[in-house]
């Protein structure tokens, strides 16, 4: 495993942190329990130290308390017990809804109220007394940023986190809370298929600011397995939140699956781990957030690091990308 320091916090985590959107089934397919512990177990084994979540990962499961909210924060928790000090723990919060109604009843808010709050929540749920890293998921368009700001003064004040973040916001947005409180990290899509957020990232870096980058894997289709359009759910994220899988971009991305998968056949390597290491290699990616249920992806997934591609091979795939 390679390692990088996040930011300025002086912390240095895994290039890839374990994320936790699909174990929570919040619109994927619903994982199993003990299949995605395994799963979380084997990746720290290879050494990954970083672990993302948010409260809302599982919020469609109407079997659950809540129905949902929280699960995989308390899957999360459950096989962290003793293990706590080892790992860089990220939650969020700022994206709720009414118990009563359900997930009907989303929204999004950064009030001093509902971070504060939120941060109770989750820290009850992973069974721990404080979280490295706790960022407002989604901005809501109406609350001050001062009024952001402090409440996460409080709960820095109070130990109960030790950073925060921020998590889909803009640019200006990002530099304004920055010069309030320092901004730890910043949480944004970034991928082989979606470079959107690259001058983003690149700004933050030159701030002092840390880099997570989600969506890695362009919600499974740099990892090969689709060569055909699926049909997905329509709350499915992979049809609803990401949209690689319509024409004409699906068959965009086909062509540049050719290429990933010679650069891939050369190394006895997945596709997958050509996207991985494609990432974390660019230096405004502190750590590239990877979504894992399964045992056998997280081995996958982590031996990305036992081999390299040469300057040849990226020129080949960013030659490629540039035709997306």
């Amino acid at each position: 495993m390679q390692y990088k320091e996040l930011g300025n916090t002086g912390k240095k985590i895994s290039a890839v942190t374990l994320g936790s959107w699909g174990i929570g089934g919040a619109g994927w397919d619903n994982a199993d329990k003990k299949e995605s512990q395994a799963a979380i177990d084997k990746m720290l084994e290879y050494g990954v130290n970083a672990i993302d979540t948010a409260p809302i990962y599982g919020f469609v499961r109407p079997g659950e308390e809540d129905f949902g909210y929280g699960y995989a924060e308390k899957v999360i928790g459950e096989v962290i017990r003793g293990k706590r000090e080892d790992i860089f723990l990220v939650t969020k919060c700022g994206l709720n809804y009414d118990r009563a109604q359900g997930p009907r009843s989303m929204y999004k808010s950064m009030t001093r109220e509902e971070i504060i709050a939120g941060c109770e929540g989750s820290l009850k749920r992973l069974g721990t007394d404080y979280i490295d890293l706790l960022f407002v998921h989604w901005p809501d368009m109406k609350t001050s940023l001062e009024e952001m700001t402090d409440a996460m003064k409080t709960l820095i004040q109070q130990g109960k986190i030790l950073h925060y973040g921020l998590s889909n916001f803009t640019l200006e947005d990002t530099c304004r809370a920055d010069d309030l409180l320092h901004v730890a990290a910043v949480q944004l899509p970034y991928s082989m298929v979606d470079k959107g957020s690259e001058e983003m990232l690149l700004a933050a870096k030159k701030r002092g600011i840390g880099t997570m980058t989600y969506g890695s894997l362009g919600s499974g289709i740099l990892t090969g397995a689709y060569r055909t359009i699926p049909t997905f759910d329509k709350m499915d994220a992979r049809a609803s939140f990401y949209h690689f899988f319509e024409e004409p971009m699906f068959s965009r991305i086909q062509k540049l699956l050719g290429v990933m998968d010679e650069v891939a056949a050369a190394h006895q390597a997945t596709v997958s781990q050509v996207a991985i290491q494609w990432s974390v290699r660019k230096e405004f990616v502190d750590t590239a957030i990877l979504g894992v249920s399964k045992e056998k992806h997280a081995r996958q997934n982590c031996d990305a690091f036992t081999w390299e591609m040469d300057e040849e091979e990226l020129r080949k795939l960013d030659a490629a990308i540039q035709c997306l």
